[in-house]
């Protein structure tokens, strides 16, 4: 199964796409997330979704008629930065099926902007924040110098990596990851 993952840099930003990953169920699909996209940039949470529950629509589509009992859900909307761009958390909108977040998505967020947008029921969403785990540091290099015959340039990069590891897990530990 294949989940979509979005990640959120600081406390206050977006959640931004960033790929995807591929999992049998949705405690691994958030593993994965973290191990794949959570450890190299700076990372407050990530969200994973089932790509099979994500609804694309655009501007001047008509996404149909909305004839649903159910009650009314929250769902994220997710607006496209560019054609064939990212696209990024824009908001979140009440409907009681898909055909209904499709048009509400439009009718609160296309103004102006030819790009499509993407809608996932909330409930979908499956967070990992730093709470659950430690985002963020640097990767260790030391493992790609273990067959070089130049070991003087290596020596200073290993420093420097361990340098890094160290800076990394002391703002891991003031909480500024």
């Amino acid at each position: 199964m294949i989940w979509e993952v979005f990640r959120q840099g600081s406390e206050d930003a977006d959640f931004v796409y960033c790929r995807d990953v591929h999992a049998p169920d949705r405690e691994m699909a958030k593993q994965f997330a973290v191990i794949q996209h959570g450890r190299r940039k700076p990372t407050n949470a990530l969200w994973v979704v089932p790509q099979e529950k994500i609804t694309t629509v655009s501007p001047g589509e008509d996404p149909g008629e909305s004839n649903s009992d159910e009650s009314e859900s929250t769902w994220a909307v997710f607006r496209q930065d560019k054609v064939g761009g990212y696209h990024t958390h824009c908001g979140n909108v009440a409907a009681a099926d898909v055909v209904e977040a499709q048009q509400t998505a439009l009718d609160e967020y296309a103004v102006n902007d030819p790009n499509n947008f993407w809608v996932v029921k909330e409930q979908y969403i499956g967070e990992i924040t730093a709470d659950d785990v430690s985002f963020g540091g640097t990767t260790d290099k030391s493992y790609r110098f273990a067959q070089t015959y130049n070991v003087d340039p290596a020596a200073e990069e290993v420093k420097a990596s361990e340098s890094e590891q160290v800076e990394a897990e002391r703002k891991r530990k003031r909480g500024e990851a």
